[in-house]
C-alpha cells in the first residue's frame, strides 16, 4: 500500500474500519476524474461543430429528458464533479492531505497538533458540517419536491446532484468524530503521542 495514502492504525479497532471506508469511497469516487474529462472533450468538439442538440428520443429519460443536448452535457460534466468533490472531501481528511496552516503547524509538538485537531473539530469542523447536513437534506428535498430542473435544455432531476451535499458533508461529519476519537485517544496515552508523526 502506498505509505502517503495509508492510514496507521493505532489500535483504534473500531474507528481504523470506518475511516478506511471514508478513504476506499474518496479513491474510488476519484476515478469520475475520467468521464468528466472524456465529456469536456466530447463538449468541445460538438461545440467547435456547432451541434446543439445531439439525440432525441419518446419520452422522457432520467436526467436528459427528451434529448441530449450539449447544454446537457456541459451540467452533466459540472454534476460528475460537485459529486467527486463532495465525496472526496472527507478523504482528503482522513489522510491528512487538506489546507492546513503549515508554517505554525510545522513548529507543533505531535501533542499540540492532537490538541489543536480537537478542539477544531469540535467546535469548527462537526459543528459546520452538522449544519450542511441538516440544512442540505432540505435543500435536496424542496428541489425533488418541486422537480427543479434546467431551464436552457440541460439536465433536469436537480435533486440527483444536491443530496450529494448532505451525504459528502455526513462524511466529513463521521471522518472529524474518528480523528477527534483517534486524537484524544492518542493525548491520554503518551506512548502514541511520542511515536506519532
Amino acid at each position: 500500500m502506498d505509505p502517503q495514502t495509508h492510514i496507521p492504525d493505532r489500535g483504534d479497532s473500531a474507528i481504523h474500519p470506518i475511516l478506511g471506508g471514508i478513504v476506499w469511497v474518496g479513491r474510488a469516487t476519484a476515478w469520475l476524474i475520467v468521464p468528466i474529462f472524456a465529456i469536456v472533450l466530447i463538449s468541445v468538439v460538438l461545440s467547435a461543430s456547432k451541434t446543439g442538440v445531439i439525440m432525441r428520443w419518446e419520452g422522457d429519460v432520467f436526467l436528459f429528458g427528451s434529448k441530449l443536448t450539449l447544454a446537457s452535457l456541459g451540467d452533466l460534466q459540472w454534476h460528475l464533479f460537485g459529486i467527486m468533490l463532495m465525496l472526496t472531501m472527507a478523504s482528503a481528511l482522513v489522510l491528512d492531505k487538506h489546507v492546513r496552516v503549515d508554517f505554525l503547524r510545522q513548529h507543533m509538538s505531535a501533542r499540540q497538533k492532537h490538541i489543536v485537531d480537537v478542539v477544531g473539530h469540535l467546535v469548527l469542523l462537526l459543528p459546520f458540517c452538522g449544519i450542511v447536513v441538516y440544512h442540505g437534506y432540505d435543500f435536496t428535498l424542496r428541489s425533488f419536491n418541486m422537480g427543479e430542473g434546467s431551464d436552457y435544455d440541460g439536465l433536469y432531476n436537480r435533486f440527483v446532484l444536491k443530496v450529494f451535499i448532505p451525504i459528502g458533508f455526513g462524511l466529513m461529519f463521521i471522518a472529524g468524530v474518528g480523528l477527534t476519537l483517534r486524537s484524544l485517544r492518542a493525548l491520554f496515552n503518551p506512548q502514541k503521542v511520542a511515536t506519532d508523526d
